[in-house]
């Protein structure tokens, strides 16, 4: 028991710090969880995911029980709450006299003054609500409300994917978002050809499969593939195969520009496909930059790599010099609600003029980087509009010697073929197999 209840207070730490702090949660929960058995990382992994994924929901429930709006509580409280109310409603394997009391335990550590309220709350949930957690609504209610309650997430967003993509495009969406991520792996060449590495991981109890997503991507359907040597090590990378798609529209040069590189995912597929003889990489945050040069290291991939600590929106590398730019520009991140579910619960729709802003302005540096007659590839794990196609455009107006390219489906990946729009935006919605995403791909007609 006390072992169980050590489990549910470090949940709830990661849970108080993402709400009051701001932080990203797997990080944490892999910190956290590193020293812990097996079966407790395991819960802990479970426990926060669940809670996040599920937690407007949760709020939704919540607040049939409560005297005062779930937003307002503090963040300790609502965040004991939300714990509480997972595993009680989309945690099946865990009693509810468990989920209550080792949940109220926990609270004691952040909020002692709150327990009783704790305490109470999820006890009539668990008297009064149904499993899986129904989400009551009237008859003939909104159906865009019902399918943000169904799936947790912001109305103002379900709206939105609604109307870009059609219900049904969106729903399938959001149903993805909320089921785990597979674990997706580069086959670098380094270590063999893709049917090489999955016969090595056969070996050891992991099963691999082929991805139609990208030539060197591989998807783990078996086994624990984190804890294989290979990948543990660092030799082979984990990579979602749509961020390794998103490589197959970058032009094949000697030296590629990738200007917002860490944690290395594009540069190591760059090199690994071949597109790149040579990558260099900007990041500019110092300890990202150090996480990108261990990666590389690890890959056997240091020496292929000038790592340059610098912002992309003043690069100091020589303009016109590059056929080859990649910008996988910082965005809100609706392509990856699945694996970062704390995205739900902060961004606001005001929030895409910032991103948007900071993204043309990363843009614009790029661009002029590139050599005539050379590309750039614009890419964003946002689904949105305003931080795509609208960056792009508003910039074409200035930078008239650039034009949009339409990728040819014929060079490329099925999937991402597909995803190939009239104008030559490529947009990826997430699925069962693979995150989302957004590129843009230009070419430099003229010297400015």
């Amino acid at each position: 028991m006390a072992e169980s209840r050590s489990v549910r207070e470090l949940a709830l730490g990661v849970l108080v710090r993402v709400a009051r702090d701001g932080a990203h949660a797997a990080p944490l929960v892999d910190a956290r969880g590193r020293d812990l058995p097996p079966r407790d990382r395991d819960l802990l992994r479970a426990l926060v995911k669940k809670t996040l994924r599920g937690a407007l929901r949760l709020d939704h429930v919540l607040a049939r029980h409560l005297r005062q709006a779930p937003e307002s509580l503090d963040a300790p409280v609502l965040a004991a709450l939300r714990l509480g109310a997972a595993q009680l409603l989309l945690m099946d394997r865990i009693p509810a006299h468990a989920a209550v009391g080792e949940t109220v335990a926990a609270a004691q550590a952040f909020a002692p003054k709150a327990a009783g309220l704790v305490n109470a709350v999820l006890r009539r949930v668990a008297e009064k609500e149904t499993r899986p957690g129904a989400v009551l609504l009237p008859a003939g209610a909104d159906p865009v409300r019902r399918l943000a309650l169904e799936t947790s997430h912001p109305e103002w967003l379900v709206a939105r994917w609604v109307a870009a993509f059609g219900a049904a495009a969106a729903g399938a969406a959001l149903a993805a978002d909320e089921e785990d991520a597979p674990m997706d792996l580069l086959a670098d060449p380094r270590v063999g050809t893709p049917e090489e590495i999955v016969a090595v991981l056969a070996k050891d109890g992991v099963e691999a499969v082929r991805s139609p997503w990208a030539p060197l991507a591989l998807t783990v359907t078996g086994g624990v593939g984190a804890q294989h040597a290979l990948v543990a090590s660092g030799a082979l990378a984990v990579i979602d195969v749509a961020a390794q798609a998103m490589v197959e529209l970058v032009a094949a040069a000697d030296v590629v520009a990738d200007l917002a590189a860490a944690p290395g995912g594009k540069t190591r597929t760059l090199l690994a496909t071949g597109r790149a003889r040579k990558v260099v990489a900007l990041e500019r945050t110092p300890s990202r930059a150090r996480r990108l040069a261990a990666n590389l290291a690890a890959a056997g991939r240091r020496e292929e790599v000038l790592v340059v600590r610098a912002d992309a929106g003043r690069a100091p590398l020589p303009r016109n010099r590059f056929a080859s730019v990649l910008l996988d520009a910082p965005c809100s991140g609706t392509g990856t609600l699945r694996k970062n579910p704390e995205i739900r619960l902060r961004l606001k729709p005001e929030d895409l003029t910032g991103f948007a802003e900071t993204q043309r302005r990363l843009l614009s540096a790029a661009l002029e980087l590139v050599a005539p007659g050379g590309t750039l590839v614009y890419v964003t794990c946002s689904l949105e509009r305003e931080e795509n196609e609208d960056v792009v455009d508003s910039l074409l107006q200035v930078w008239p010697e650039f034009a949009r390219v339409v990728p040819d489906a014929a060079g490329l990946p099925v999937p991402l073929a597909e995803a190939v729009a009239p104008d030559g935006t490529v947009r990826v919605l997430p699925g069962a197999t693979h995150d989302g995403f957004s590129a843009i791909v230009l070419r430099k007609e003229t010297l400015r």
